[in-house]
């Protein structure tokens, strides 16, 4: 059974994912429309906008996952404990 504290964490988290590719589709959206306002849009560069939007994506959506696996195996690396143990 999870505690309260892992739900309001996952919530933020969901929420913050949710959030960050709304601003991401809004501002790729904005350089496809503004690069479309000055001169003509080449495919190139509406794909390449495309291209780095849904990486950046990407980025967004599984970098709290990642940063979690790392955490989780830094103690194999590093044990959290001294060198010469706790009872001494």
């Amino acid at each position: 059974m999870s505690s309260s504290l892992t739900d309001i964490l996952y919530r933020a988290t969901s929420m913050t994912r949710v959030a960050a590719l709304i601003c991401l589709g809004a501002v790729a959206t904005w350089l496809i429309i503004a690069d479309g306002a000055k001169d003509k849009l080449s495919p190139g560069k509406v794909l390449g906008i495309a291209a780095s939007a849904v990486l950046a994506a990407i980025l967004i959506w599984t970098l709290p996952t990642l940063i979690n696996y790392a955490r989780v195996d830094s103690e194999r690396i590093v044990p959290a404990h001294p060198v010469g143990g706790y009872n001494r």
